[in-house]
């Protein structure tokens, strides 16, 4: 049975395979790569994911969900039409999708994979995406960074057989930065920074916001139809402005247009360019590295084409960035060269992928200023190299203790309270004098992602073990089991005739956007879709779908 590498994106995702030593992406029902990350209930109660799930944003907001990624590891609940979903939930029908795709791609039964998560992701969002694969019926037990997947991919790409990259990772709805070295077939992480909720869909939101500002109209008082109708052409034009240097956006159902180009564009995202620049800087400050000893900047993540960007990357680092493959694809290709590594393909084995800690561990002390304010003190510091394990020494802070309870956090802020809280050990020890106890506090966290804590009195020796999760957003084994099995009940999509559905969700989106004679185009066309469909002729049905595709194509002026 074959492992699979997959990029679970926040806009797209994408699946791929190793075959000879090389990556091939895995294409879905439409024979397309890339799937959109968006998931929605249909009228029979099916689960759609991609492009008509995409289609009914706009068409069904109540009903569809995008961007979920955002969410991963919180306890957010999306409601779509009645049915309660959690961001992990709603991830594991995209896989579930991709893993189908595979499966009908390869011949075979798809039971493993390798996802890649943004190196940013803190322990609880890591956690979650396992969950989604198990809630896919997927196992996962490796998860890859994804500027460690881009690094792979482009040092196999480059056919160098060695250097040093600034990983540029800027998708829909997060931003990595990573220092990678390659050398001698080992991929190595020097330094991981980034930014959870910072992507492409922030500049979608600002070209919505300005043109709301523009038109006098309250962008926080639209209803949900008109916000995914205005944001999804703001994605339509900050896409053609990645294009070229000048656009307009046209809102037909509203009767209101606004010229932008990029030059406007970067007036509007100073904000989001000064947050890109700290993540940027962050990333070289802890690799110790200046910018003369990086070889390459490799742009990834669909974001990572906008002009504007590439063009801020280059005045802030004064160099200019390259595009080693399709920033798009790039990761997905890397974690499928990955899944090759893990099945032991011959061509790719002799490959080492090394990955560090993104976020500081580390346990409370007393704050004697302020006993509600623990102070953090730092076990495993950010960008320490997998697996690792060290250890620290505490004692009691006051006269004839009963017991301390060492707190587990991961972040970087001084005050534990502004960090996340994983979890807890608490030990019993002998009511001895200020300082005279002794813990011994080993904290061990390995490749996959799992931080296991030991806790020993010297003075007692007594030990306890634990494997720390956080009970507020994780599910339990026997909770996991349940919902994968309700989930179940929900029906995917079946793939065929997905064109035809693809094409009447489109159609019903443009109904929703356009008015007068356009809309009444529009109308002409999903009537004769219809007549098509009871006509039972496959061959006028494909004449009938190209034809309904190069009019919709017309009339949102592709």
């Amino acid at each position: 049975m074959a492992i699979i590498g997959i990029d679970l994106g926040t806009t797209n995702s994408l699946a791929c395979v190793c075959q000879e030593g090389r990556p091939v992406l895995v294409p879905n029902s439409l024979g397309e790569t890339l799937t959109p990350s968006v998931v929605s209930v249909d009228e029979n109660g099916e689960i759609c994911v991609g492009a008509v799930a995409k289609e009914r944003l706009i068409s069904h907001p109540e009903a569809s969900a995008a961007s979920f990624k955002r969410y991963m590891g919180t306890n957010k609940v999306f409601t779509l039409t009645g049915n309660s979903f959690t961001p992990q939930e709603l991830s594991s029908f995209v896989l579930r999708q991709l893993k189908e795709d595979a499966q009908r791609f390869l011949g075979e039964e798809v039971t493993e994979a390798v996802i890649s998560v943004p190196a940013y992701f803190n322990d609880n969002q890591r956690y979650a995406t396992k969950e989604a694969g198990k809630l896919a019926g997927i196992h996962v037990e490796r998860l890859v960074n994804e500027p460690s997947a881009a690094a792979l991919a482009a040092s196999r790409i480059s056919g160098e057989d060695e250097g040093s990259y600034l990983v540029f990772d800027f998708g829909g709805g997060t931003l990595d930065v990573s220092v990678v070295d390659y050398f001698d077939n080992i991929i190595e992480i020097v330094a991981v920074s980034g930014d959870n909720r910072l992507g492409g869909d922030d500049f979608d939101e600002i070209i919505a916001r300005s043109f709301c500002a523009h038109h006098q109209m309250d962008y926080e008082g639209l209803d949900s139809q008109k916000r995914s109708s205005l944001l999804r052409l703001c994605e339509k034009c900050k896409q053609e402005l990645s294009r070229q240097d000048e656009a307009e956006l046209v809102w037909e159902a509203e009767d209101k247009k606004m010229p932008f180009n990029n030059l406007v564009l970067a007036g509007l995202g100073q904000d989001l360019f000064d947050r890109i620049s700290q993540v940027v800087e962050s990333a070289l400050r802890d690799s110790a590295r200046s910018m003369e000893e990086i070889d390459e900047i490799v742009l990834v993540g669909g974001s990572s084409k906008m002009p504007v960007v590439a063009l801020y990357l280059q005045t802030l680092l004064k160099r200019r960035p390259r595009i080693i493959a399709s920033p798009d694809e790039v990761v997905a290709m890397g974690v499928g060269i990955y899944a090759g590594i893990k099945e032991r393909k011959e061509d790719v084995k002799d490959l080492v992928l090394t990955d560090i800690c993104p976020f500081t561990l580390g346990t409370n002390v007393v704050n004697y200023a302020d006993n509600d304010n623990p102070v953090m003190s730092a076990v495993i510091e950010r960008n320490s190299i997998l697996p690792c394990s060290k250890k620290a020494y505490y004692t009691n802070a006051y006269d004839y203790q009963r017991k301390i309870v060492v707190g587990i956090y991961q972040g970087e802020s001084f005050y534990c309270n502004e960090n996340l809280k994983l979890g807890a050990v608490e030990m019993e020890i002998m009511p001895v004098s200020k300082g005279e106890a002794c813990l011994e506090v080993r904290f061990s966290y390995d490749l996959n992602g799992i931080l296991e804590v030991e806790v020993m009195d010297r003075q007692l020796k007594q030990m306890k073990r634990k494997v720390l999760t956080s009970e507020s957003v994780r599910l339990s084994e026997e909770e996991l089991n349940r919902r994968l099995e309700e989930l179940k009940a929900y029906k995917m999509m079946p793939c065929g005739g997905i064109r035809t559905k693809v094409v009447l969700a489109r159609g019903e989106r443009l109904f929703a956007q356009m008015t007068g004679a356009r809309r009444q185009q529009v109308v002409l066309v999903m009537q004769k879709i219809q007549q098509t469909i009871v006509g039972g002729n496959d061959q006028e049905m494909r004449r009938c779908l190209k034809e309904a595709q190069e009019i919709f194509d017309r009339l949102e002026g592709l």
